[in-house]
């Protein structure tokens, strides 16, 4: 069953919907609620490889327009997912390839676990950082602002559900040496991965959970990442629960960490120097063949039968590990 929240939002699970238009919480066909790219193609609108042949990785869920005015131009309102607070908005639309956009963290799931709204044509002035805001709020309207041009017959909102790095992102940044200024603190995009929430959504309107919190447990490992450094993870000062030691081994040397197929970091075990063998900084230990093999796009071994890391995961443990 499915109930509208305070403004109309639709339930899916114990969340929200996001846009007025239900036809994904009412099971109906991509065509009705997924905006594709210029290719047309909907699957380009979903998570995954699903770009430029599957060489380009999307990162969330394009939902398209519903309501529009007379111009053309969208007016659905955008939902808050779920009670959260506002940890980022970002109002300058030239500055980002999201446009306008907001994160909003959800810490009653876990600390650190965001929703991230963009390409928005606008928010109401209350919403601003460290705002608290209620599942199925009104947050923004939805639009088509990029640093890039998006046609108003394809204004949409881009979604997307995952794990804020943590505060040190600027150091990170630095140190790899862009052309371009980093305009959005550490609620930069970059510093946020992904879970696939296309799988997410749809476990949800099934019914095989109820809850981000239960999709989340259900995560499998696709990789175990084993990492020589003594220092400890950006995230682990965001989210200790993810660490599964209660204290750390006294010849602490460095860390056994478990990443779901999309990259996510599931579960950190700080491992002792008298485990160690070889002389590898990293190395890629393959759990679930199916899983880890799933996205070529975003994998994270080099090779497919896994030991050395690929330059996504390398670039992934180096932003864990900044101080």
């Amino acid at each position: 069953m499915f109930l509208g929240g305070a403004n109309g939002a639709s339930r899916i699970g114990e969340h929200f919907w996001p846009t007025p238009n239900d036809a994904f919480v009412k099971e109906r066909g991509l065509s009705h609620f997924a905006q594709p790219t210029v290719s047309g193609r909907l699957e380009s609108a979903l998570w995954g490889c699903v770009r430029n042949g599957g060489s380009r990785f999307h990162e969330g869920i394009d939902l398209k327009a519903l309501n529009k005015d007379r111009r053309g131009e969208a007016t659905d309102s955008i939902y808050a997912f779920d009670d959260g607070v506002v940890r980022y908005v970002n109002r300058s639309p030239g500055e980002s390839s999201y446009g306008r956009y907001i994160v909003v963290e959800h810490p009653q799931w876990m600390p650190g676990m965001v929703t991230l709204y963009a390409h928005l044509s606008a928010m109401p002035d209350r919403i601003s950082a460290g705002v608290s805001v209620r599942g199925g709020e009104t947050i923004a309207t939805m639009g088509r602002s990029a640093s890039y041009t998006i046609p108003r017959e394809r204004a949409h909102l881009h979604f997307e559900i995952g794990m804020w790095l943590g505060p040190q992102f600027q150091n990170w940044y630095d140190s790899q040496r862009f052309d371009t200024p980093n305009d959005h603190q550490a609620y930069n995009g970059m510093n946020i991965v992904g879970t696939n929430v296309w799988a997410l959504l749809q476990s949800l309107r099934i019914g095989e959970t109820r809850s981000v919190v239960e999709y989340f447990a259900m995560e499998r490992t696709a990789v175990l990442v084993t990492i020589w450094d003594d220092g400890i993870p950006d995230l682990l000062r965001v989210n200790s629960e993810l660490m599964v030691n209660d204290i750390l081994p006294a010849d602490h040397a460095g860390w056994r960490i478990a990443f779901s197929a999309s990259g996510l970091p599931l579960r950190f075990e700080a491992i002792s120097a008298s485990e160690r063998s070889g002389s590898k900084r990293v190395s890629v230990e393959i759990v679930d063949e199916r899983l880890a093999k799933s996205d070529a796009c975003i994998s994270m071994m080099q090779s497919r039968s896994g030991g050395t890391p690929s330059n996504r995961l390398s670039s992934l443990l180096n932003r864990l590990f900044t101080d």
